[in-house]
């Protein structure tokens, strides 16, 4: 609480929100909270190639509210890969590393 009581730095946050930098907590803003029974809790998940059943900021908010954590790119944390139509090499880098499950849309789809 300090941080707030020096001049300097209100200014600073004062500067930011004339800005237009939301100094406001949004519902959007928050993170998503699950239950540990949610069918992808703890789970890392990654979209790739094209989703024809729904678009895919649909379906990284689907996994979320499932309980996953939704990765940018293929690595070793990575446990399910959905792979659309097209998918190129996200999905042969994941077929490598071995450990990854490779699911395609309507498997994800039959979580829900």
């Amino acid at each position: 609480m300090e941080y707030f009581r020096n001049p300097a730095n209100i200014a600073m946050l004062q500067k930011m929100e004339s800005y237009g930098v939301n100094m406001i907590q949004t519902e959007e803003d928050k993170p998503v909270q699950v239950s540990e029974d949610a069918p992808l809790f703890g789970k890392t998940i990654l979209f790739t190639g094209t989703l024809s059943k729904m678009d895919r900021k649909v379906a990284q908010e689907m996994a979320e509210k499932a309980g996953a954590k939704v990765l940018s790119g293929v690595s070793s944390q990575l446990n399910i890969l959905i792979a659309g139509e097209k998918a190129g090499s996200k999905l042969k880098k994941a077929q490598e590393l071995g450990t990854v499950e490779v699911w395609d849309e309507d498997q994800f789809l039959r979580l829900f």
